[in-house]
């Protein structure tokens, strides 16, 4: 198992020598989108890095971004920031791009949460309709449980769509990792990880907090790519050095 990692210009030799797979998160981020030059000089040198890019991933956007709002000006901003992320995807020949549910936890209206499903599910088909050699994964976010992303994800099987199961947030969510793996399992085509003490989304390394590995390593879909979503290359290591100390890396 090659656990992908997220690459940065600056140490993209170091990144590239891993031989690992990418998830590019760079073009998430509205400062870089809205600078050109910027933007163009990070997919150039990820362009010029030799390495297969067959199973890489990118981040789309996510901040403000509600493709199930009832606004329209909403919808329309946000499909606009969205569909320039598809269009670097393209570039970069990756194989899916990530989405976040951005969903408002704790807001149990009916009405909300069925049209945050509804809206979606239309979005997102003319969205990969739009661009066929491209996958969506949808990420929980600070979803509070997995009910409205598995209903979405069951609406939208046989589209290339999956989920990308974010452990360190379920970890932080009323549900828990437990139910969010046994409710998603049949949807997962991505796993985020990275270990947090319950509270806080705080990215670390693998064993430096409460996640117990030990017992979630060994539920996690097989044949499923996995992301080591940490901001380093010496992050990177340690987790993976803490899989492989443990048995767990396979």
């Amino acid at each position: 198992m090659k656990y992908s990692g997220i690459p940065d210009p600056e140490h993209l030799e170091e990144w590239t020598r891993l031989g690992v797979p990418f998830e590019y998160d760079d073009f998430m981020y509205p400062r870089i989108l809205d600078q050109k030059d910027e933007t163009e000089r990070r997919i150039r040198a990820y362009l010029r890095a030799d390495r297969d890019r067959s199973r890489d991933t990118i981040h789309g956007p996510f901040l403000d971004i509600a493709v199930y709002s009832s606004d329209s000006l909403i919808r329309k901003v946000s499909d606009y920031r969205i569909r320039q992320v598809c269009e670097i995807a393209l570039r970069l020949q990756v194989k899916a791009m990530i989405l976040h549910t951005n969903l408002i936890p704790n807001f149990y209206e009916p009405n909300y949460r069925r049209g945050w499903i509804d809206r979606n599910e239309e979005y997102l088909t003319a969205l990969l309709e739009d661009y066929p050699d491209l996958s969506i994964y949808m990420e929980n976010m600070f979803d509070e449980e997995p009910d409205c992303l598995a209903a979405l994800a069951k609406r939208m099987q046989g589209k290339r769509f999956g989920i990308c199961l974010d452990l360190a947030h379920a970890n932080i969510s009323k549900a828990g990792i437990d139910m969010w793996e046994s409710i998603c399992a049949p949807y997962i085509a991505h796993y985020h990880i990275n270990d947090n003490d319950g509270r806080v989304d705080a990215h670390l390394p693998l064993g430096e907090r409460n996640i117990d590995w030990a017992r979630v390593r060994p539920q996690m879909q097989r044949d499923v790519s996995i992301l080591i979503e940490v901001n380093s290359p010496e992050k990177y290591k340690k987790s993976l050095a803490y899989l492989r100390s443990r048995n767990l890396s396979d």
